[in-house]
């Protein structure tokens, strides 16, 4: 929703708080979402994504679901993004997850990765890559189950293989 809202005022000019207004509007509703982020088709960002940041190191597939207040953020935040020492990569979220309310997605070396149709819950603290179908919770999140071949079926979003 954000992304559109972002898209209409760049092309019709539309004049919010005296400028592009795209920045600006990030700023109203407490949203960071960097242009490089690679986002795929159908993506979600329920109740406008609000207070959600996403680092721009970051590859989002399609049928994601990110809801409010979600934080995809490196560990080592103390160096620069140019430091040649530092072993963060970035993100990469894969086709059909969930990644619940309050959630923080926290990456200290390589590549964090969320699993196909996983699910990160609400307030976690995910530390580490999951696998396809996970269901992760707690802080720091642990593995507390996986997603069922009904449920899948249920949503027609996702085949499993």
């Amino acid at each position: 929703m954000l992304l559109k809202v972002e898209k209409l005022v760049k092309m019709y000019k539309i004049p919010i708080l005296g400028g592009g207004g795209a920045k600006e509007l990030n700023y109203l509703l407490g949203v960071d979402i960097p242009r490089c982020v690679v986002i795929g088709k159908n993506v979600m960002f329920p109740h406008n994504s609000i207070g959600t940041v996403i680092h721009d190191n970051t590859v989002i597939e399609d049928n994601v679901k990110i809801y409010q207040n979600v934080t995809l953020g490196r560990a080592d935040v103390y160096k620069s993004s140019k430091d040649a020492n530092t072993e963060f990569k970035g993100f990469h979220i894969k086709e059909g997850a969930c990644i619940c309310a309050g959630a923080k997605l926290i990456c200290k070396k390589g590549t964090l990765v969320v699993g196909k149709n996983a699910v990160v819950g609400a307030n976690a603290v995910l530390l580490n890559s999951i696998g396809d179908n996970e269901i992760w919770s707690g802080v720091p999140a642990k593995f507390i189950g996986m997603r069922d071949r009904v449920e899948l079926d249920i949503e027609g979003e996702n085949e499993i293989t």
